[in-house]
């Protein structure tokens, strides 16, 4: 994992221009503290910042191919890269590094654009080509790795974090209003695209951007789709599902640095480090509780679970004290204001995990959207699927459509209260823990920029649910969950809080051929409704004791007293409001720090 900065110009790159990109490396350097490279002719400037992961001794970046008309900076892993090596070395093709960045070089002398779809792995690079004068930009296919543009006078600048982009080349910022207060509401934000700062975008899972004199063209190389189409038995579905889990994990435990499962005692973390033990690695885990007495607190089932497995466990514990003291630490690091409490016990967590001496990080995150984990988005989508077959039933017509509602009453009478959701993602129906205090702190409440201030009442912050196949309501509340809450916030905070702290997270069970597989997979096979992530449980079975399986979902989620606490020391600084909530404080925090007034 690193930091990677590039500026193309139409015309000419400037002296400004390359002291611009370097300062860009510098405001990242906590993304690759191991060492920097800079590299530019007189269109194109490229600059990175590293994290040693994999070819310690002979990886510095930028890399480039045999007669150097290939530059590349790339920030991820490419976790196939021994397999990718192997077949360009039998084609010819010389390697001048240890790192596994280095195969995106020829598979790109190999097969221009449609490089990216032999890599597996998280990564989003910038690649240069001398020959064309064209810079290609891309982003891994699930959205682990974030990349940041932005279309300015006479060039196109793009870096790993938006506040180097906003910092060296936006001197007048404009203010996207909806883009700041979706997270507030929604904990991610809702359109991928687009930043609080209009001029400052970004780049989908799944796109390239190829830059050259002609301007900015989008590709989408790859895009996450829900085929149904699995011709197997039910049962084979599931040893497939585990030997593609079986094969992320042991791929993304490839490393030249000390490596540890983050273990929660949920089924997920568990399932990681079970299959890691299965395919004969060392298995070390860290588990996090906190001080007192709280029902957050797993390490119980997880300190039982890593002895029954023989894993080499380690623990840390936080207090109220290391709350607040991360508070104004972590969101040094954060560039958007994406708001899910836990990253401030994740920052606390991050850092007394660097002081273990560990550097790379496998967790399970992905394996409750993927499976059907959070009840109430299942009961979201079941309610939905019931309100549209409900309606789909008048106006009554006849005889037989009065025996299909009283039979349809019959069947579902224990659901039917809950039928009624709109067709707006605007009230409790999701993000339902936050809506009372959103909407307690937007009234009367105005942000002020300079001389701009905004009455936050008028901006109304919604999302359609999309169109989907009847019955298949609960793929379209997961699909824009992944989409939304997973690939915004999650992901983003992930990145963000362990870069912060110069560590890489790594997350097997966002594996894209992973994802494909499941997603091929008849509804019936996968989903049960009211038993959440039944069909993983099923795969798990012998692997994952029953305790973890089927104990009650907690999460690693903070004590609500202690994020009360950071709240109520806070002092609005941009807004002005008399409600006081965690994902507002936030936003104000991360505004008060980047915009320039």
């Amino acid at each position: 994992m690193c930091g990677i900065n590039s500026i193309y110009r139409y015309t000419q790159i400037s002296e400004h221009d390359k002291e611009n990109i370097k300062a860009m490396n510098h405001e990242m350097h906590y993304r690759g503290p191991d060492g920097e490279g800079y590299w530019n002719n007189e269109v194109c400037a490229m600059a990175h910042t590293r994290l040693s992961i994999i070819g310690l001794q002979n990886g510095s970046q930028p890399l480039f191919n045999q007669d150097k008309s290939l530059i590349l900076v790339c920030n991820g892993e490419i976790y196939n890269y021994k397999e990718l090596k192997q077949e360009l070395l039998v084609k010819g093709y010389v390697f001048s590094s240890d790192t596994d960045c280095e195969v995106i070089l020829y598979l790109y002398e190999l097969y221009g654009l449609d490089c990216v779809n032999h890599l597996r792995g998280m990564f989003a690079f910038c690649l240069y080509d001398v020959k064309k004068r064209q810079l290609i930009v891309a982003r891994d296919r699930i959205g682990e790795e974030r990349v940041y543009y932005a279309e300015i006078p006479c060039g196109v600048v793009v870096s790993s974090e938006l506040k180097a982009i906003l910092k060296e080349y936006i001197p007048q910022p404009q203010l996207n209003v909806e883009a700041l207060l979706a997270p507030i509401r929604f904990t991610g934000g809702i359109d991928p695209r687009d930043t609080f700062v209009n001029q400052i975008k970004r780049v989908l899972p799944g796109e390239m951007l190829i830059i050259n004199e002609n301007g900015v063209q989008h590709k989408r190389y790859w895009q996450r789709r829900r085929t149904y189409d699995y011709s197997g038995s039910l049962e084979q579905s599931k040893q497939d599902t585990l030997n593609l889990m079986q094969e992320a994990v042991d791929l993304e435990m490839r490393s030249d640095v000390p490596v540890a499962v983050m273990l929660s005692g949920g089924v997920d973390s568990s399932a990681v480090a079970a299959l890691a033990k299965r395919g004969g690695h060392e298995v070390h885990t860290i588990t996090t509780g906190y001080t007192g007495s709280h029902a957050e607190d797993e390490r119980n089932v997880a300190r039982r679970f890593a002895k029954e497995q023989g894993f080499i466990y380690h623990e840390i514990e936080l207090s109220e004290q290391d709350y607040i003291n991360s508070f104004d630490e972590l969101t040094a690091y954060l560039d958007e204001p994406m708001t899910d409490s836990t990253a401030i016990a994740q920052w606390a967590m991050f850092k007394k995990v660097k002081e273990l001496g560990f550097k790379v990080l496998l967790g399970g995150m992905g394996g409750d959207e993927l499976f059907y984990g959070y009840p109430a988005w299942n009961q979201l989508g079941d309610s939905l699927r019931l309100r549209r077959e409900h309606e789909a039933i008048f106006p009554w017509k006849g005889r037989e459509k009065k025996i299909h509602w009283m039979r349809f009453v019959a069947q579902n009478i224990r659901w039917i209260l809950f039928a009624g959701y709109p067709h707006k993602l605007e009230d409790k129906s999701y993000g339902w823990w936050i809506h009372d205090d959103y909407y307690k702190f937007i009234k009367d409440a105005t942000l002020t920029l300079g001389k701009e201030t905004f009455r936050l009442e008028d901006y109304k912050i919604y999302k359609d649910f999309p169109p989907c196949e009847a019955g298949k309501e609960v793929d379209m509340i997961y699909d824009d969950c992944i989409d939304t809450v997973m690939t915004q916030a999650y992901l983003y905070l992930s990145d963000r809080l362990t870069m912060g702290c110069s560590l890489e997270g790594r997350s097997p069970l966002l594996d894209y051929k992973l994802f494909e597989h499941v997603m091929s997979l008849p509804l019936e096979y996968k989903y049960v409704q009211g038993k959440p992530k039944q069909y993983l449980k099923d795969v798990l079975a012998g692997i994952v004791p029953d305790y973890i399986l089927y104990a009650r979902k907690r999460g690693f989620t903070s004590p609500s007293s202690f994020i009360t606490e950071v709240a109520q020391h806070y002092q609005y600084k941009c807004f002005r409001s008399d409600y006081k909530f965690y994902n507002a404080v936030l936003a104000d925090k991360l505004l008060s720090q980047l915009w320039k007034q």
